[in-house]
């Protein structure tokens, strides 16, 4: 027991402030160098990297009150139309979900989202993309858009939208 308290109370635990300061003032410029370095890097790599943009959303079925305002306005159909099971499964949440993910999954659909969107253009402009190999830049942009239903297991579905 008292070799341990020896060892703990003896001077070469200690931190000498003085000295320690005066190696840092020693070593100032590789110091200053390494930072000056260091920042300007990271600024230049800020300035230059590519951007990615990632975008997920999660969307569920729609419940009966959802779609209540919408067949009280088709009221009126279900007088003209002899079988109500047809609107009935029309606007049912799994056939409106997966009419929204063939909607969102087609072509036209993207193709519009690309040409009119304002980020879609100035990336386009900073690409220098031209009429020639505009068709090209959609289709690859096309490609990386899309949206699937993860897990019909689940009782709650949803959608995953992944750009």
């Amino acid at each position: 027991m008292s070799d341990i308290q020896a060892v703990n109370n003896s001077p070469s635990d200690e931190i000498d402030l003085v000295e320690l300061v005066k190696t840092l003032w020693q070593g100032k410029l590789a110091i200053a160098v390494c930072t000056v370095v260091f920042t300007v890097s990271a600024i230049i790599y800020a300035l230059t990297a590519q951007q990615w943009w990632t975008s997920k959303a999660v969307i569920t079925t729609g419940q009966y009150q959802n779609t209540a305002d919408i067949r009280s306005q088709i009221t009126n159909l279900y007088a003209v139309i002899n079988n109500p099971s047809k609107i009935n499964g029309i606007l049912s949440s799994d056939t409106l979900l997966n009419d929204y993910i063939t909607e969102f999954n087609a072509f036209d659909n993207k193709k519009a989202f690309i040409e009119n969107n304002e980020i879609m253009k100035q990336y386009a402009d900073e690409a220098k993309i031209t009429d020639e190999n505009k068709a090209s830049f959609i289709t690859r942009w096309a490609e990386r858009i899309s949206a699937s239903q993860p897990d019909k297991k689940k009782s709650a579905r949803c959608l995953s939208t992944e750009l």
